[in-house]
């Protein structure tokens, strides 16, 4: 069976307690996180990628939503990217590349930071 990286990306970062109490992750933007009142959270979506044989090589954008540019960058930089780094510890993924690290507010102006991540998982399709 083949592996959906968003949901194993979402459940990693989850996975960390400090991530999840303070930037819980997850697949859509919540209704009440309006411009007048942001909270932190995190959006993972698969944004492109390749699926061959062997192997699959999704594109995933993590973004870090939160109250100010200041906030969401340390949340990115301290919490976010160490642990994206650590997800090779899944025996599911062979290797993983962090690809960007982005400035990228929103037009009503929530602040938000996006990481793109390149994994190579299993596909499943071993036959």
């Amino acid at each position: 069976m083949a592996v959906n990286a968003e949901k194993l990306v979402m459940d990693w970062l989850n996975a960390d307690p400090s991530i999840k109490d303070s930037y819980p992750a997850r697949f859509d933007v919540p209704a009440e996180s309006t411009a007048s009142h942001p909270i932190p959270f995190i959006t993972v979506e698969q944004v492109g990628g390749a699926d061959e044989p062997f192997r699959n090589l999704p594109l995933i954008a993590v973004q870090v939503w939160g109250e100010s540019r200041w906030l969401v960058s340390e949340a990115a930089s301290r919490l976010v990217v160490p642990r994206l780094k650590r997800i090779i510890e899944r025996p599911s993924v062979a290797a993983v590349e962090l690809t960007g690290r982005t400035h990228f507010p929103m037009p009503d102006g929530r602040s938000r930071y996006q990481i793109l991540v390149q994994l190579v998982v299993e596909s499943g399709d071993l036959f």
